[in-house]
């Protein structure tokens, strides 16, 4: 790979990326270089979460020799199988009963092609003549903080470039037509109804609102049911 090459990758990619690609031997390709920051999150580690674990063995693989463009359709169609296997595992282990309902939506975040999040549910809350008041849950493919103050898909920051898996809830107010008129900041910590790397807290926390309990009553239920099949 020659130094413009490398140049290239970098730009494409960020400066993480440009590192790694000045790092590896000489002789290596493009798609070798794309390996050696990929392989954690597009083909899966043995210690992998799920559902990440899962999922990795779907998702369409991503190499240095793609622009811009294709590697965030590839990134967005991964997110979206990411979601999906999300959506089904959160609705397998939540009690009967429960309001949340699939949706997914896969987003980029700005500048980073390759780090996105996928809303893949959704719980009504709460509605009114003009509009519903819903909490949205997502799962993301890096570790990062949330600020609602923030406009656009800016309020969602990484804390690097590295992939990781981070699950969060939003409280939103949606119009009659299913469109977002904003943030509810009277809920949760301004509008954050959670966010955590654990996915059992995360089912938890999507439990009580999709079914109304309290933290505390599923938990009894879950130690009840533990204790019972003993």
């Amino acid at each position: 790979m020659n130094s413009a090459s490398k140049l290239q990758y970098g730009n494409r990619f960020g400066e993480d990326v440009k590192k790694i690609a000045f790092s590896v031997a000489s002789a290596s390709t493009e798609a070798q270089v794309a390996s050696a920051r990929y392989t954690r999150w597009f083909h899966g580690d043995p210690g992998e979460p799920e559902p990440m674990a899962t999922s990795a063995k779907k998702f369409r693989q991503i190499t240095g020799d793609m622009a811009v463009a294709e590697v965030i359709a590839a990134t967005k169609e991964n997110l979206s199988i990411l979601g999906d296997d999300a959506s089904d595992l959160f609705t397998s282990k939540l009690p009967a009963g429960h309001r949340m309902r699939k949706a997914i939506r896969s987003s980029i975040l700005p500048h980073v092609p390759y780090l996105g999040t996928c809303k893949f549910g959704e719980i009504v809350t709460g509605r009114n003549q003009d509009h519903f008041a819903v909490t949205q849950i997502f799962i993301a493919n890096f570790d990062g903080d949330l600020n609602t103050d923030v406009a656009g898909a800016n309020f969602c920051k990484p804390r690097s470039r590295d992939f990781d898996q981070m699950f969060f809830g939003l409280h939103l107010i949606m119009d009659r037509d299913g469109n977002a008129l904003g943030f509810d900041k009277r809920l949760g910590d301004n509008g954050v109804a959670f966010k955590t790397k654990d996915i059992t807290t995360a089912l938890y926390n999507v439990a009580a609102a999709s079914t109304g309990l309290s933290m505390e009553a599923l938990k009894a239920r879950a130690a009840a049911i533990q204790k019972a099949t003993k």
